[in-house]
């Protein structure tokens, strides 16, 4: 293949050895391009692909005869579609080759002339003076002539100096007038002002080598525009200040003016470092002063910031809340500057995070002022959360993280604060409790008038409502700064101080019993009375303590949740002691009130006199104040427990040292004293659960009235209902009896004992014998 491209090239271009040089060249082109397209990879993947093509066309012996004159004529005439083309892709290949060639030729003889011409210009220009006649003096004309146009230009720039800057001054002044305005005339007091300043400044440059009195005529003429610059300059740093007040009030033009002058400066400033590195290589006075247009900028409005915020201080220093409200504003002012006035500035300005930092260093300031004196902890509250949450805002309302915003407020304190609120927390609640224990205890103890009561006539103490009421204001007031660790230490402050609260009743609660068990001539009346205001007060506390724990349940965080209703709940449980205590000792001086007439049941006393009926008369007499000054549920805690309390000392009356059963006188009054009693605990409780109760009196009643040959079948219904009744209390019981003798008891106790014996059971469960002492 690379022989026969080589041999259409060089017939197609007629190349010979008489050729110009140039056609020559090409064919040596032309047979290296072919020689690099034939390289050895290529001959090997066409060989192969040849190979392939023939396997595939002649695949039979008989396709040697058949087919191989048809494909003969094919390749032919492929191969001449081929050289065809490659003949005409390369004429035109060398004709555009041709056309480059001509046209560098031209542009070299372009090159050429004119070199030749800008020597003969040099050449021309070297020595003027030789060439024109008079050259000197028409130099010097012509200098004369320049310096009368720029004396000229001069002289009528002084003459209409005063007319522009009246008009300025007045187009100053207008505007002026009103700085939250559009400013309209900005642009073009500033232009004019600075042209004015550019002639002033070559004006002194010129006249520096003139005479003081030049020098100083020249500063009287200028003076009034010095005096108007001032006044610019005080005008714009004022629209500076009041940046964002201007995009608010719908003139961001205003802004836009300042920001071009601004920029205006800060070009002409760099002119002026040119213009300085010029003068100091020439050892001349600069003519511009550089002002800093931007820099100045940036402090005006540093200023004008740090004012706003010393302003809102000091407006409002003696109200913390109202201060950190009126602080919130600085959030809002972002947004607009975030929306509105970064928009109208250049990127490189960055001017949200200069207002963003500059800003919260003013917050910063504030808050370490407030941080200074002695806080109060409402106050501490405040300021802790109204930091997060200005955090929280910075990063959700503006994109700014909280690492961004140094220096960081309150220094890091946010820790030492919430120990120093505790800590008042702390101090504040014992002094509450210390008052509040003081004026109760003295009531308890004193007990110069009734407890007070509420309007169903329910004894109650005044105490546990203003310990719960400091308790909710605490958790109003921590939970708007905290749902977390903060929240979870005021609570356990909280209980602390109930616990104490809790501690100091039974103290006084046991002190008081005590002294009623002694009988001590210091004792007050209504020991009762007020036992009952404070297990009321006790169950209404455990009430609050739930209601406390409910809201809890919302209030804190899922971290904090299950250690803050531990700690309440175990609180509340603190409450129900004292409540469970106080039932105690109403049962316990009931209990004792009876306890004389307890001891004469069963006595000769007893079948002289009515004596359950005065135990009866006991127990309605406290029934019916209990009933009126007792909390439903107390009230039937307190029953319930006087019913087991009475059941249990009614056995024990069985085993009064001079009891004795008359038969069947005994009996009788036995039947006629349970229903006394059981009519008044069927009043006080359910009358079912209240018969029941009663029915191990009924059996031991049973027992007692039984014939003696049966006495074994009654025992046996009592000793399968109580299997731990104790076999001594029933020889006992049975040998009060006056119709038996010792031998009928001896063999009624022997059948007891060994039908017990047979029937033994393991892991008996307690009953009400295992109360009675067996003394």
């Amino acid at each position: 293949m690379a022989v026969v491209f080589v041999g259409v090239l060089g017939s197609d271009l007629g190349v010979s050895q008489g050729e110009p040089h140039f056609a020559r060249q090409l064919h040596r082109m032309a047979f290296t391009s072919v020689l690099d397209l034939t390289s050895v990879d290529f001959v090997a993947d066409a060989h192969e692909a040849a190979v392939l093509r023939i396997a595939d066309l002649l695949r039979h012996p008989d396709d040697l005869a058949n087919k191989l004159p048809l494909l003969r004529k094919k390749v032919a005439m492929e191969r001449a579609s081929v050289e065809a083309q490659l003949k005409t892709v390369m004429e035109g290949q060398l004709d555009g080759t041709q056309r480059g060639i001509d046209a560098l030729r031209n542009c070299r003889a372009e090159t050429a002339r004119v070199r030749d011409a800008l020597a003969h210009m040099d050449g021309l220009c070297a020595e003027p003076q030789n060439a024109i006649k008079n050259y000197t003096l028409i130099k010097r004309m012509s200098r004369t002539h320049q310096n009368f146009v720029a004396t000229k230009a001069m002289v009528e720039q002084f003459q209409l100096i005063n007319q522009q800057l009246q008009r300025i001054q007045h187009l100053l002044e207008e505007d002026a007038v009103k700085t939250i305005g559009p400013a309209e005339s900005l642009l073009f007091v500033h232009y004019q002002l600075q042209q004015l300043s550019s002639f002033r400044d070559a004006t002194l440059v010129k006249a520096r080598g003139c005479s003081s009195d030049v020098i100083n005529t020249l500063n009287s003429m200028f003076k009034k525009l010095e005096q108007i610059e001032y006044k610019f300059d005080i005008y714009l740093w004022n629209l500076a200040k009041v940046t964002v007040e201007l995009v608010k009030a719908g003139y961001s033009s205003a802004v836009v003016r300042m920001v071009k002058v601004i920029e205006a400066e800060e070009r002409a400033d760099e002119m002026a470092a040119i213009e300085e590195e010029e003068s100091e290589r020439a050892h001349m006075r600069r003519s511009r002063t550089v002002k800093s247009y931007r820099i100045r900028f940036f402090d005006v409005l540093r200023e004008a910031i740090q004012e706003e915020m010393r302003i809102l201080y000091d407006a409002n220093r003696n109200d913390t809340a109202e201060l950190l409200r009126a602080a919130d504003g600085v959030v809002d002012t972002l947004i607009i500057v975030n929306d509105d006035v970064v928009p109208l500035f250049p990127k490189r300005y960055n001017i949200f995070h200069f207002f963003v930092l500059e800003y919260h260093r003013a917050i910063y300031e504030i808050t370490k002022k407030l941080c200074e004196g002695d806080l109060d902890p409402a106050t501490i509250l405040q300021l802790i959360k109204w930091v997060r949450d200005y955090y929280a805002n910075m990063s959700a309302r503006l994109d700014v993280s909280e690492d961004l915003l140094e220096p960081r407020l309150l220094d890091g304190r946010e820790e030492e604060l919430m120990g120093e609120y505790i800590t008042l927390v702390r101090s504040k609640l014992t002094e509450w409790l210390s008052n509040i224990l003081q004026t109760e205890t003295v009531d308890f103890l004193e007990r110069r008038n009734p407890p007070e009561t509420d309007g169903t006539g329910q004894y109650l103490l005044t105490g546990s409502v203003i310990i719960f009421q400091m308790f909710n204001q605490q958790l109003d007031v921590v939970a708007t700064s905290s749902r977390g660790q903060l929240l979870h230490d005021v609570v356990m402050e909280c209980c602390n101080v109930l616990d104490e609260f809790q501690a100091a009743w039974v103290k006084i609660l046991d002190q008081e019993y005590a002294k009623f068990v002694a009988k001590a001539n210091d004792l007050a009346e209504g020991l009762v009375e007020y036992t009952m205001a404070l297990a009321n007060d006790s169950l209404r506390s455990s009430e609050f303590s739930e209601t406390i724990s409910r809201r809890l349940e919302g209030m804190t965080d899922e971290s904090v949740r299950q250690a803050v209703l531990a700690r309440v709940r175990s609180t509340m449980d603190g409450f129900m002691r004292i409540a469970k205590r106080g039932q105690q000792i109403l049962v316990d001086i009931v209990m004792s009130d009876i306890q004389p007439a307890l001891n004469f049941l069963h006595c000769q006393q007893w079948y002289e006199q009515d004596i359950m009926r005065l135990i009866v008369g006991t127990f309605e007499d406290y029934g019916d104040d209990f009933q009126k000054h007792l909390s439903e549920y107390v009230y039937g805690k307190v029953t319930s427990e006087l019913l087991d309390r009475y059941l249990v000392a009614y056995i024990e009356t069985f085993k009064n040292k001079n009891a004795k059963y008359k038969m069947p006188t005994a009996v009788e009054r036995m039947h006629s004293d349970l229903e006394l009693v059981l009519a008044f605990f069927v009043k006080t409780k359910n009358a079912k659960r209240a018969k029941a109760s009663f029915e191990v009196i009924e059996k031991i009643i049973a027992l007692l009235e039984a014939n003696p040959r049966m006495v074994f079948l009654d025992f046996y219904a009592l000793w399968k209902a109580y299997p731990d009744i104790p076999l001594e209390f029933i020889e006992k019981l049975l040998g009060k009896r006056d119709d038996l003798d010792k031998a009928q008891l001896r063999e009624i106790m022997e059948s007891c004992r060994a039908k017990a014996k047979e029937e033994r059971q393991e892991n008996v469960p307690p009953t009400i014998f295992s109360k009675i002492s067996m003394k």
